[in-house]
């Protein structure tokens, strides 16, 4: 087993170490502890590979290789994954556990869930570079880091004193705060990305052009739905389900599989936009389209895959030819215009109604239920007993004598018509004048 260490629980990188272990075979040599915080078994798993087989060129003195360590994590989010920057390296003078010259280390530093953009990436790519060569000399012939973990490597306890030294001598790398960004590139289903994208350059390229170049590949990348494995300019062979980017001197191109886009390092895009278009078919998802800009209500309601709908232009009156509408907006009804409509209407029903007077708008009285004994006599109308006189009222229970009514149904009835009567004048707010009475005839309904 590998010595292995905890790390704090806001730690920017994670450290991992592989090569040959003295007396034991190419493996791991110094790591974190797996899980731990946001760091998961499968970015461990996704490491591994990527260190396993990193290789650099004849012609260079390590490999760089920026790795996506959640390609298959299917609630991964954009902005927030998991990468690692690896160096890869062989050490010169040095002789692995079967005894072949040259064995290979790699140190790897990874990054969970952190605010990773361009500037970011290259910076500590730099520093990263920079502290492997210079302050821990891991690769000087000789007397290098590793020849002195080699000699001590056998021995477990004198060798972890050795590693968390090597591995104090990281601290101060540059850091990125808590992953705040999101998807802002996407990609359509529809497109299929090729296995491998070539980037070529000079044989005389300095690294430091090569990094720029990966950081702002690996920028866009980072926030978009692009299923991704590397950006390498080792030897390593690619792996698969995603798209690997190579960087490649151009005298070591030679030939590349069918449908390999082929792209010179000065013509790969500035632009962030232009550059997820040009070589991934990338755009920008709602919402980011120019600068950054809050929602209105038309955008709030529209779903992630509808497009914005453009507002018409503005027609030129003067030029604008007379047969031609100057513009197609429905005509609607104004308010006054709909009232004439309604009033014309009325006028016209009153016309086929007739001319003559109007009955008293006050409801009828429900006709009397059947009950034994003689009918009431209908009730004359009321212009009629205006004329006529009152009629007369309906004695009480304690009357003696003969009635003008003995039917007590139509009575109360009678009684309830009336007070319907007044309950719908005292709610109307202006009563219906009442036209002039006439005298004689059937009253108009």
């Amino acid at each position: 087993m590998a010595p292995t260490y905890e790390a704090p629980a806001d730690v920017a990188w994670y450290h991992f170490l592989h090569g040959n272990v003295p007396g034991h075979q190419i493996d791991f040599i110094y790591h974190p502890e797996v899980p731990q915080g946001s760091l998961s078994r499968q970015h461990f798993g996704h490491l591994a590979r990527l260190l396993k087989y990193i290789e650099p060129r004849t012609t260079s003195d390590c490999a760089f290789a920026i790795g996506n360590l959640s390609r298959d994590d299917t609630q991964h989010e954009p902005g927030r994954g998991g990468v690692a920057l690896i160096f890869g390296l062989r050490i010169r003078g040095a002789r692995d556990h079967a005894g072949r010259q040259d064995p290979p280390f790699s140190h790897a530093i990874v990054a969970i869930e952190r605010d990773l953009d361009e500037a970011f990436l290259l910076r500590a790519a730099l520093d990263f570079r920079a502290r492997l060569f210079e302050r821990t000399a891991a690769t000087a012939q000789g007397n290098g880091w590793y020849h002195t973990y080699a000699r001590r490597g056998e021995d477990p306890a004198a060798a972890l004193p050795l590693l968390q030294a090597y591995k104090a001598s990281f601290e101060g790398l540059p850091s990125a705060g808590p992953g705040a960004r999101s998807l802002r590139w996407a990609v359509a289903e529809e497109v299929k990305l090729p296995g491998r994208i070539v980037i070529t350059h000079d044989g005389d390229t300095p690294f430091e052009a090569i990094a720029a170049c990966a950081a702002r590949i690996a920028a866009v990348l980072y926030r978009s739905n692009i299923k991704w494995t590397a950006l390498s300019n080792g030897r390593e062979s690619d792996l698969s389900n995603g798209v690997t980017i190579r960087f490649l001197p151009a005298s070591e191109v030679g030939p590349q599989p069918a449908g390999t886009p082929i792209v010179r390092l000065e013509c790969v895009p500035q632009d962030e936009d232009e550059l997820a278009r040009e070589l991934f078919g990338a755009t920008p998802v709602r919402g980011h389209e120019g600068p950054e800009r809050g929602l209105g209500w038309r955008d709030q309601y529209r779903g992630p895959a509808t497009a914005l709908v453009e507002e018409p232009a503005p027609v030129d009156m003067a030029s604008a030819s007379p047969d031609v509408p100057a513009h197609s907006t429905p005509k609607r009804w104004p308010l006054a215009g709909l009232v004439a409509v309604v009033a014309m209407g009325g006028f016209g029903l009153y016309l086929t109604r007739g001319a003559g007077p109007v009955a008293d708008p006050a409801p009828r009285s429900p006709e009397p239920s059947f009950a034994p004994g003689p009918v009431a006599p209908e009730a004359a109308p009321p212009s009629v007993a205006k004329e006529a006189g009152p009629l007369p009222s309906t004695p009480s229970a304690s009357s003696t004598g003969p009635t003008t009514n003995d039917n007590p149904a139509a009575s109360v009835a009678a009684q309830e018509g009336a007070s319907s009567n007044k309950q719908a004048k005292a709610r109307s707010p202006k009563p219906p004048r009442k036209p002039p009475p006439v005298v004689g005839g059937p009253p108009r309904f």
